[in-house]
């Protein structure tokens, strides 16, 4: 199929306005008589307050006002009400906000807290999950059992406030049956998303009782419904507005910052309050990811095939658990990994420790079980003396086989096998480059696939306008965060209406009040559900243009012919133009009305899966691939330096291939740094996150990029998606750590399972450490 605008290197359409610093960001606005908040935190990560003195920072000259728990409302949270805006009688992770001052500027605010008197009384804390199930553990939040929750989520009390099943066949009969049996342990490390844009929220309660807010969120209609619930106002007094975001990764799809701003507009009223975070608090008071413990045990014949498989894997959560709720239910999923397994036990559990809330990061779940499923995969293949590629390809999911939750893969779920066997021909077609008696070069080579976590009826809404010089705007409940989603949408605007690319806008910011609705943008979910929406909607434009131009023409609709921006019947012609205001009579009066298309599209067929076997329809669409990984070691210091690095995904028809080939890099990069040197470290005094900065939290840079990257797609159009796509933002992210240990094993012979393997470790393990 030839396409105008679909798998074209289409210019950014928000390309101009960042590279020149146009671009607005909400740290950039500025409103007349602006407030300013700091926040007083936890030093503690788990602590009962006993008392809090505020009298003197509310004497200081340009203090507002300074809050503490007792005067903001709670618990809120959609999936689980755990949390308050501000810590009431505990904290539950250092850096938790225990009092907050608004004044009329940063420094006097700051200053204002430094009079605030708090005294603690210190608790045992949990950091790693396997402390907080452990006997003895200090209980987080003692009301757990208490709570308000959605009914999909199932607390068990002693801090696991989730536990999510898979059950398929007969798992205890096939490790009986079995010829080998591999297990381990994994460690995912708590890790942080280090967007460049600080959150940021400026709100103003108005003397109507209205609100706004201007907020760094991917998900503004979530908020909107948070702030409903803590201050009981009508959603249709509720405007939250998101402008560009400078990076989200799924850090800013969950509520952080602007529970709190909403409380603190609502103690100054008419007065717009802002909250900007510093680096240093984007480690401690916002989300953070991964935390995944995963303990795995696989069985295999001796001709290679896995006959079962059990796993228990515990998500710490941090203080409170909201979005997590959602993650561990990722880790269900696609526990698995790309691969039929017959006989499967699996029990996924949400855990409170004492760290700063785990939400959603690039590849939600996945990536930490996938640890787990590949590195122990690679176990299998050296038990029974098979060579990795050829065990994986013996098991993945082709067309046919069944996956963990049950459901049945079609052609159009993806080809993981051409992926892999892509992948592994590339890797493995040249011997090993020798370089040098000091360095140690491996191989790794793994598979993946990604579902989008999202509820069985998420929606996606847009609006087509159609201006009077032919051009269309495009307005969406989508963000823009750097991913790339307006021109896309742009572009399959353009194919559906058969226009230039150039003739489509897209809004550059959402407003809950006017944007039509869009879940979240999370779940690599904008291409394949709000491009689903954009089609509606330009089925819906043309059809009302048709419409429209039948009365003109005085035919019937069927009649006219649609050629780029014409509408033709027999010889007569009307430019899309001359209708988009409507159309006159000669004597001036009004035929037709101004024209606009809808379009809203609801996932059809999603199921809930079933509590107790986690079997159904859950997953609306499974994206695949394969990773492969070239490094070497240098023996003298166990620093790893990357060679080659390899993806082949098959993410349905590729829109934008040069924006696509950019989502695959990025997300591989950021899990290549967690792989290697980034990993939160606590102090064993209080809990605090001791590398709260971009000194002592090693970020990859330039420096540390392969030499080599090759990115490839495999097109299977998706039938369910437009014009054949599907998501592949996350996907990169999913199984790069796995590959990069297995390439570090085949270097040394040193088989790693906890995250991130740092070059210390390394050289431990290579001087006989373990």
């Amino acid at each position: 199929m030839t396409f105008r605008s679909i798998g074209k290197n289409c210019t950014r359409n928000d390309g101009v306005e960042k590279t020149t610093g146009r671009a607005i960001f909400v740290a950039d606005m500025k409103f007349p008589g602006m407030l300013h908040a700091k926040v007083l935190r936890s030093p503690y990560a788990h602590a009962n307050i006993k008392d809090i003195d505020i009298s003197e920072a509310l004497k200081q000259p340009g203090v507002f006002a300074v809050l503490t728990g007792e005067d903001v409302p709670g618990p809120f949270g959609g999936a689980i009400a755990d949390q308050y805006p501000i810590a009431k009688g505990k904290v539950r992770f250092a850096g938790e906000p225990v009092a907050v001052a608004v004044a009329v500027s940063e420094r006097v605010a700051h200053e204002a807290l430094k009079l605030v008197k708090v005294d603690y009384e210190p608790l045992p804390f949990a950091i790693h999950p396997k402390d907080a199930i452990a006997e003895g553990a200090p209980i987080i939040h003692e009301k757990l059992m208490e709570y308000r929750v959605a009914p999909y989520v199932n607390p068990v009390g002693k801090n696991i406030y989730q536990h999510f099943k898979v059950r398929k066949g007969e798992a205890e009969e096939a490790f009986e049956s079995a010829d080998a049996v591999v297990e381990g342990e994994t460690w995912f490390s708590y890790i942080h998303h280090v967007q460049l844009e600080p959150h940021c929220a400026v709100a103003q309660y108005n003397l109507d009782g209205s609100m706004t807010m201007y907020s760094t969120t991917q998900a503004p209609f979530v908020v909107q419904n948070c702030i409903r619930e803590l201050h009981e106002l009508p959603l249709s007094k509720i405007q939250v507005i998101a402008p560009y975001i400078g990076g989200g990764f799924g850090g800013k799809s969950d509520i952080t910052i602007e529970a709190l701003v909403s409380c603190l507009a609502k103690a100054v009223p008419g007065r717009f309050v802002r909250l900007l975070l510093t680096r240093e608090e984007m480690f401690i008071g916002t989300n953070l990811g991964r935390g995944g413990y995963c303990k795995y045990k696989v069985a295999v014949s001796k001709e290679g095939k896995i006959l079962g498989m059990t796993g228990e894997s515990y998500l710490g959560s941090g203080g409170n658990a909201e979005y997590a709720v959602n993650v561990v239910t990722g880790m269900g999923l696609a526990g698995t990994g790309p691969y039929e397994v017959p006989n499967l036990k699996l029990d996924v559990y949400g855990v409170y420790t004492n760290v700063p809330p785990i939400g959603a990061s690039r590849g939600y779940g996945h990536p930490e079980v996938h640890l787990a499923v590949e590195r122990l995969l690679e176990k299998a293949a050296q038990k029974i003396g098979m060579n990795p590629v050829e065990f994986r390809l013996k098991n993945l999911l082709g067309e046919g086989k069944i996956n963990g939750i049950g459901q049945v893969m079609k052609h159009h779920n993806g080809n993981v096998v051409l992926c892999a066997q892509k992948v592994a021909e590339e890797l493995y077609k040249n011997p090993k480059p020798d370089k040098g008696e000091n360095i140690l070069v491996g191989r790794g080579f793994t598979a993946y696939m990604k579902t989008p976590c999202m509820p069985s009826n998420v929606q996606s809404s847009v609006l087509i306008k159609l201006n009077s010089d032919g051009t269309v705007t495009l307005a969406t409940g989508a963000i823009e965060m750097g991913q790339g989603t307006y021109t896309t949408l742009a572009q399959i605007t353009a194919e559906a209406l058969n226009i230039p690319f150039e003739k489509v806008n897209v809004t550059n910011k959402v407003d809950t009040l006017i944007s039509p609705y869009e879940w979240q943008t999370v779940a690599s979910h904008g291409t394949w559900g709000t491009g689903n929406a954009v089609l509606l909607a330009a089925e819906d434009l043309k059809r009302k243009l048709k419409e429209a131009a039948a009365t003109v023409f005085g035919t019937k609709a069927e009649n006219i012919k649609l050629d780029e921006d014409k509408l033709i019947y027999n010889d007569k012609i009307l430019r899309w133009s001359d209708l988009a205001l409507g159309y006159k009579n000669p004597d001036g009066s009004a035929l037709t009305t101004p024209v606009m298309g809808e379009g809203h599209f609801v996932a059809k067929g999603v199921q809930n899966p079933d509590p107790e076997t986690g079997q159904g329809n859950a997953a609306a669409d499974w994206t695949f691939g394969s990773v492969g990984v070239e490094l070497g070691i240098d023996k003298t210091t166990g620093e790893v330096h990357l060679y080659r690095l390899l993806n082949t995904i098959d993410a349905g028809t590729i829109i934008n291939p040069q924006m696509a080939r950019d989502q695959v890099l990025g997300a591989m990069t950021m899990v290549l740094g967690s792989s290697l040197t980034e990993g939160l470290v606590f102090s064993e005094d209080k809990g605090k996150i001791r590398n709260n900065n971009l000194v002592d939290y090693k970020i990859m840079g330039i420096e540390d990029m392969p030499d080599e990257v090759l990115i490839d797609f495999v097109q299977t159009p998706e039938e369910s998606g437009p014009y054949g796509a599907k998501g592949l933002g996350e996907h990169g992210a999913v199984s790069v750590a796995p590959a990069v240990l297995n390439a570090i094993y085949d270097a040394t012979g040193k088989d790693f399972y906890e995250l991130p393997v740092t070059a210390e470790k390394i050289l431990k393990a290579l001087e006989g450490g373990e």
